[in-house]
């Protein structure tokens, strides 16, 4: 009977060992601008303007709810960026890295698609994590994009998620 209590023991401990271990999420929501001077590289093929560009900038946490968005704080932003203008709309998708300090980069997806060329400036932004504080981040955004001659101007409204292991 001894032995049969050591083995249960024996693997009740187990079982613990393995279970996933407890996380902790908050949420909310955050109002981003952004603002950057491109250098834009394009080619005409047929109908088609394939446009590919570059740039650097600021972006700017103009209110937030809470971590890891503090409110003011802002950071140099770095972005590269593809797009396809056709007679059936435009597709637009832009990588970019916002560095608050050497250990906190924010990591951004933006993506616009559209049938009515040049007119909405409409898309979405994807806050797809980074480091530091921004490591476990996710968020999805709305933005408008703002023609300002030489500058790409954004203004996105954001939800997030920050995922967290309980510390």
């Amino acid at each position: 009977m001894k032995k049969n209590k050591g083995f249960a023991n024996f693997v009740a401990v187990g079982l613990f060992a393995i279970a996933p271990v407890s996380g902790h999420a908050e949420s909310g929501t955050v109002d981003i601008v952004l603002s950057a001077k491109p250098n834009v590289y394009a080619i005409q093929m047929g109908d088609t303007m394939v446009t590919a560009s570059g740039g650097d900038g600021t972006l700017t946490f103009v209110h937030s709810s809470g971590r890891p968005f503090v409110e003011g704080a802002s950071a140099p932003v770095r972005y590269a960026s593809f797009a396809k203008d056709t007679p059936s709309g435009l597709e637009l998708e832009a990588d970019g890295v916002a560095t608050f300090s050497p250990d906190d980069t924010l990591l951004l997806v933006f993506e616009r698609k559209s049938s009515d060329i040049g007119t909405s400036g409409e898309g979405a932004l994807h806050l797809t994590g980074g480091t530091g504080r921004f490591a476990g981040v996710s968020g999805q955004c709305k933005y408008k994009a703002h023609d300002v001659p030489g500058d790409w101007n954004v203004i996105a409204n954001c939800e997030w998620l920050f995922s967290f292991p309980y510390r």
